[in-house]
């Protein structure tokens, strides 16, 4: 009877685990990883002032370490050697398929690509994953200047409400337009990229400009590009691995000290954001030179910005 007994034990104990790695497995089928990158090429990688096939060889280096799935460029058109589309001879050299927005954006993939709109236009397309899903996917290069952060520092903006007035008629309205030419995809997984010119409004909090510590930054700012994604739903992926501000600062602006101003104000403006109740993110790295800042390192690094690489979970 008691060796009757263990059999069935036995027995019960091999099918449960049968089940649970069923249940494992099906659970792993029904998810998909997706690398997504944000990548500013600095004029197309031109500014670096290295030989031409250089420049490429390191910015393949960059989405290679990085591991990517999918690039939105900013600045990818060169402009002194052969003013071709740097995304065009990046995709072409990785085999992936491509759709040029502007001079300045594009987006490359190693996965289908579609425009959102028939006339190839759009500045955003339809990415269509191995298994099928399909995912909104759009490309942001706003306005450089004004730079606020570099007003502040230097007293040309003496106030939270002048910055945030400031940056809300120089970029504002470019976030709204993307916004509107997907509003009929809102249903959809969406990943939205770029070089926002702008920090993000996680990273200065009154709590995070405290920590910060920094004279020349002396208030808050509720930067408005960021925060109205915020309110549309959407969610910062590196700040949804990273919420500790102090912590983990992630600036991409910039890898070059002393280019621009000295002292630098160093922030994080190369964002990655997503929306939709599939989307989760998983992990997010820095990508850059060899420097406390950078996750991923590529050395000779090329560009003035640091990329962001971000493993959403689509389910």
């Amino acid at each position: 009877m008691n060796s009757t007994k263990r059999i069935i034990q036995a027995v019960g104990i091999a099918l449960l685990c049968i089940a649970c790695q069923s249940a494992k497995h099906r659970g792993g089928a029904d998810q998909t990883s997706l690398r997504v990158m944000t990548f500013n090429l600095w004029h197309g990688g031109d500014a670096v002032k290295l030989p031409r096939d250089t420049t490429i060889k390191y910015q393949l280096e960059a989405i290679r370490r990085a591991k990517a799935d999918v690039v939105g460029f900013q600045e990818q058109t060169t402009n002194q050697t052969d003013h071709r589309s740097r995304a065009r001879v990046l995709a072409d050299s990785l085999g992936w398929q491509h759709h040029l927005i502007d001079a300045s954006r594009a987006i490359i993939s190693r996965y289908h690509l579609e425009p959102l709109d028939s006339a190839g236009s759009s500045q955003a397309v339809w990415l269509t994953l191995p298994q099928g899903q399909k995912v909104v996917f759009g490309v942001m290069h706003l306005m450089y200047t004004p730079y606020e952060p570099y007003d502040i520092a230097d007293r040309k903006l003496l106030s939270a409400e002048a910055a945030e007035a400031s940056a809300r008629e120089t970029r504002l309205h470019q976030v709204q337009h993307l916004l509107d030419e997907i509003a009929a995809y809102r249903d959809y997984p969406t990943v939205l990229v770029g070089d926002f010119n702008e920090p993000s409004c996680l990273d200065w909090t009154a709590e995070a400009i405290r920590q910060r510590g920094d004279t020349l930054l002396p208030f808050a700012v509720n930067w408005p590009a960021t925060a109205w994604l915020l309110e549309q739903g959407f969610k910062d992926a590196y700040r949804e691995v990273y919420p500790q501000v102090n912590e983990r600062p992630g600036y991409t602006w910039t890898s070059v000290e002393g280019l621009w101003r000295n002292p630098e104000i160093h922030d994080r403006i190369d964002l990655i954001y997503f929306s939709g109740n599939k989307l989760t993110a998983k992990n997010a790295w820095i990508v850059g030179e060899s420097a406390e800042l950078s996750d991923i390192v590529v050395t000779p690094w090329p560009s003035d910005h640091r990329a962001v690489v971000a493993e959403l979970s689509l389910w």
